[in-house]
């Protein structure tokens, strides 16, 4: 039996080649590149577009947080505004600190009913005030500054004045209280940033405390590092700003659809404690009367301690000082809450005036709508600034201190 031999061919060499990268790592990168591409160019798309640029504050381990100096803004919530932020951090026309010769300058302290960010700066009622203040002419000038900042209470309003306000010596000064501001001046747990602020108390003999214990607390946290860690990407990207917005709004939606399961499947008779619990954590609709007839009553005692205590500041600096209970719609408002103010300030022989009669009397009458939701529209800042040139044109309020003398005629009065 033959036996036949087969040869395998001889393999021919051939020279080494790489191998190709990875299709996939090839891909990954190319997604990479076209991202950070696409992010550099949506960055200057958000900032000439002025998304998400509603928030222009920065903290302020004193009095919580101030505005960011010289930063633009854009607010949507209510109403609409395109603004920037001056360069002495006020929502206003540029100022200078030292006072300019024959000036009166009245200072006008409060939270977001004063600062206005629901209309353009120069239709809220500091602005249109002062316009009226200096139309008929004349040697004296009149400025009307707006250190408002919004969701400050009434102890921010107080440290706002005495740390800032006052460098701009003043001939008088406004301290604004919105309605449920008394209320407003305790901590919340769940209100993130605007935590970082100081709470105010008084001590058995009225004296006022200032505590920071609870604003320190939230600064330590989690949240609290993280917002000041990214403070540079918060105040100068638009994409972080729209990334943070994304994730509130995400975390808001699932507390309400939170909410709205409970009361699907809660019984008839729970259902009032989740309603009142998801908008004030912590409180019984069957004591709820109870416990705000007592916070108003402790609350207004600070609130009479942190009024006293300005009020003794601008003695100081020889400046008049008036304390104007601002207007908001009547569903609002508290009665007990008005009566405390005007109690206090009348025991304290303080200047005090309340802008809610005529607003009320206005909006019975009127079809053009005072507020824009729950803070004044346009119409409603002219008709403030219309109220205040009235009070200081009949109360003598535009007299400097050395024509007035040391001491004034205190008043407590409602505009009508």
């Amino acid at each position: 039996m033959t036996q036949t031999t087969l040869e395998r061919p001889q393999a021919k060499s051939e020279p080494f080649v790489a191998k190709e990268p990875s299709r996939r790592l090839l891909a990954a990168a190319e997604f990479m590149l076209f991202l950070i591409v696409g992010l550099l160019l949506l960055e200057p798309i958000l900032k000439i577009g002025g998304v998400v640029d509603e928030e222009n504050y920065a903290i302020d381990k004193r009095i919580g947080w101030t505005p960011v100096p010289n930063r633009s803004a854009t607010y949507r919530s209510e109403g609409y505004s395109r603004y920037k932020i001056n360069s002495l951090g006020m929502r206003d026309v540029e100022r200078t600190i030292a006072k300019p010769p024959n000036t009166f300058r009245i200072a006008v302290l409060g939270c977001s009913v004063t600062e206005g960010k629901q209309v353009p700066i120069d239709q809220t009622y500091c602005r249109v005030l002062e316009n009226q203040l200096n139309a008929s002419g004349g040697p004296i000038k009149y400025e009307v500054l707006n250190f408002a900042v919004s969701a400050y209470t009434l102890g921010q309003e107080y440290l706002r004045m005495k740390c800032f306000a006052l460098q701009f010596k003043p001939d008088l000064v406004i301290f604004t209280a919105r309605p449920n501001a008394l209320l407003y001046m305790g901590p919340n747990h769940k209100a993130g940033f605007f935590n970082s602020r100081p709470i105010f108390g008084v001590m058995p003999d009225g004296s006022l405390v200032e505590d920071h214990h609870f604003q320190n607390h939230w600064l330590a946290s989690a949240e609290g590092r993280r917002v000041q860690n990214t403070r540079w990407l918060s105040d100068n990207s638009s994409l972080y700003a729209l990334i943070g917005k994304c994730a509130f709004s995400l975390a808001e939606f699932k507390k309400k659809l939170t909410t709205e399961f409970a009361l699907l499947f809660a019984p008839k008779r729970k259902r009032a404690n989740i309603i009142a619990g998801s908008l004030l954590p912590g409180v019984d609709v069957r004591t709820s009367k109870q416990t705000l007839s007592g916070a108003l009553d402790y609350l207004g005692q600070v609130a009479a301690a942190i009024v006293k205590e300005a009020k003794g500041e601008c003695d100081k600096a020889k400046c008049r000082f008036l304390l104007a209970y601002l207007p908001a719609s009547a569903r609002y408002r508290d009665a007990k809450e008005a009566k405390i103010f005007s109690d206090f300030c009348r025991s304290m022989k303080i200047d005090y005036v309340d802008l809610n009669p005529e607003f009320d009397r206005i909006e019975r009458t009127s079809t053009t709508p005072l507020y824009v939701e729950i803070h004044p529209s346009k119409f409603g800042h002219e008709r403030m600034a219309n109220s205040f040139h009235r009070l200081f044109q009949e109360g003598g309020y535009l007299k400097s201190s050395q024509q007035a003398g040391s001491s004034h005629p205190a008043f407590v009065q409602n505009v009508n």
